[in-house]
Order: C-alpha cells, then structure tokens, then sequence
C-alpha cells in the first residue's frame, strides 16, 4: 500500500499521478519521479505536467516522514523509503510498459536502486543527485544519533541559514523569515531529527556502492552553485557511473532545484529530459535512439 500520511500534508505537496493523454500511442511511457531528503512532489508537479502534456505519464510519491516540516522525518528508516520507491514503480507499471526513472537529489539514490532490480527501465535521470554529504561534520551523526535527539540548523553558525529556511518556507510560502516574532518558532521548525540524518548518511553510501553497478542511459543535471549538492561530487558520480551511455549537463549559476520554475534555466532541463524519454522509447521523438559515451553525443 501506498504511504498514508498520519500528519497534514497540503495538497500541493501530495503524492501525484498525472496521466499523459490518450493520444499518446499504445505504447504509453512512464516517468517515475522520486523527491529528496525534506523535499516533497511539490518540486517536480509543474515539469511533471509539462511532460504529461508532451506524452509521458509521471508518477511522484510522497517519502515517509516527508511533506511536512522536517521534524516527522524522525524514527523513520531509509527502508521505509526504498519501500516506498518500489511501491511507486509498482504503481506505473500497471499504467505504462516503457518506464523511465528520475531521482532528484537523495531521489537519484532510491532510483538507482530501483535500476538495480529492474533490468527493464528505460533509462535514468538525475537531478542534483546526493554523492556525499555537504559538511563532513554532519557524519558525526553517526554517533550523535544515541545521545543527541535534535539539530537545529538555525541556532548553529556554521550552517547555511537559508537551505534550512527554504524547507520551512518552501513549506509555508506565507512565512516572513526575518519577524522578529517568528524567530524562536523558525528555530523549532527547521530543527533535524539527528536520525534521520544518519539515514541520508547510509542513502549516500548506498548510492556510492551503486553507481559503478549501472549499465543502462543516464543523463546527469546539476547546478555549479548549489548549496546542498557539491557540483565536483556530482562529477565524481559522473565519472564512476558503469555506464558508457551517460551524459552530463552543468549549469553553472543554478542550485539545488534546478527543475522548478524558480530557476531560469528550468525550461532548458524540462526539455532536455523529454528529449532524453523520447530518444530511448523511440516513440515521438527523433525516432533514432543515440549512442553517448563520457558524455559526448555520437550519431
């Protein structure tokens, strides 16, 4: 069974379908989209509705502990993830018989594994994928996590302020970040289950074990000023993917959501990902599928 909530989830950050049109052929593609850590389907709907517009059928479940602000991720373990990732891909498979995956940030881990088990899956796409993690004192959470409950990001200097601040407003836009009044409350709201990092920890080490495993097309996306994913690490994936059939595109001046509308560039990833789709389901596109290796496009 899909996850159920037991906590408020606004609407916008729910799990969704949304269905490509009728007119897309027999052969219907599929798009599993799988969110990061303290994201939710709210980041991916829009590019989401683009493709199903353009042919392809996305799916996008809601991770346990996720959807709300960051504390209900604690007491949950990245199994309970994995589990949730292999639900969704069940679910598109009883849709479409061409299925694509795409991972945004801890999301590339879940779809890796995924591709792992599932030989059939047409290709692969990565958004900002996780490879490490951004502060090497954050490791220390393996230990931290059985005496320590709690981090809170805000009450620490050494923390980059406004990632913790975007989960809480990307959470509740209406949010003024600097009333005075708030302050005490944004602490609570934004604080970490020292736990659940410890999870995203593994999710990394999981990833690190996986991507020299893959050998189906993979098409990597990142941004050279994120601040939560390190644009070198993400070579590093790049280079240890298993894979010859990988591509990888930089953006510069672009962070850690780089398929939201938020961001300039998002019509460029949006179409690039459809290209990718269209070209290893050899439906609607350019009807040849290309052959790339390290990253070079060979006809």
């Amino acid at each position: 069974m899909p996850f159920q909530p037991t906590y408020d989830v606004p609407p916008e950050r729910q799990a969704y379908t949304i269905f490509a049109a009728p007119e897309s052929g027999p052969e219907r593609i599929g798009l599993l989209m799988l969110h990061g850590f303290m994201g939710s389907p709210v980041s991916s709907r829009p590019m989401a509705e683009f493709l199903a517009e353009n042919g392809v059928t996305v799916h996008c479940p809601l991770l346990p502990g996720h959807g709300n602000l960051p504390h209900k991720i604690h007491n949950l373990s990245r199994h309970a993830w994995l589990a949730e990732a292999e639900e969704g891909l069940a679910f598109l498979r009883q849709h479409c018989n061409q299925i694509f995956i795409a991972g945004h940030s801890m999301g590339a881990v879940l779809g890796a594994h995924l591709a792992l088990h599932n030989p059939d899956i047409c290709g692969f796409i990565m958004l900002a994928p996780l490879y490490d993690l951004p502060d090497w004192r954050i490791k220390m959470v393996m230990f931290g996590r059985y005496f320590m409950k709690w981090f809170y990001p805000l009450k620490n200097k050494m923390t980059d302020r406004d990632i913790f601040l975007g989960r809480v407003l990307d959470y509740d836009p209406s949010i003024d970040p600097n009333d005075p009044e708030l302050q005490d409350w944004l602490i609570e709201a934004s604080r970490l289950p020292i736990d659940g990092l410890d999870e995203m920890r593994k999710m990394a080490v999981l990833g690190r074990k996986s991507w020299p495993k893959l050998h189906l097309p993979v098409i990597v996306f990142q941004g050279g000023s994120d601040p939560a994913v390190n644009a070198g690490n993400t070579e590093k994936l790049f280079q240890r993917l298993g894979t010859p059939d990988k591509e990888m595109k930089l953006f510069p001046q672009v962070g850690h959501e780089l398929m939201r509308p938020v961001e300039p560039i998002h019509g460029k990833v949006w179409q690039k990902i459809l290209v990718f789709i269209q070209d290893y389901s050899g439906i609607g596109g350019t009807g040849e599928k290309p052959i790339l290796s390290g990253g070079s496009l060979l006809k």
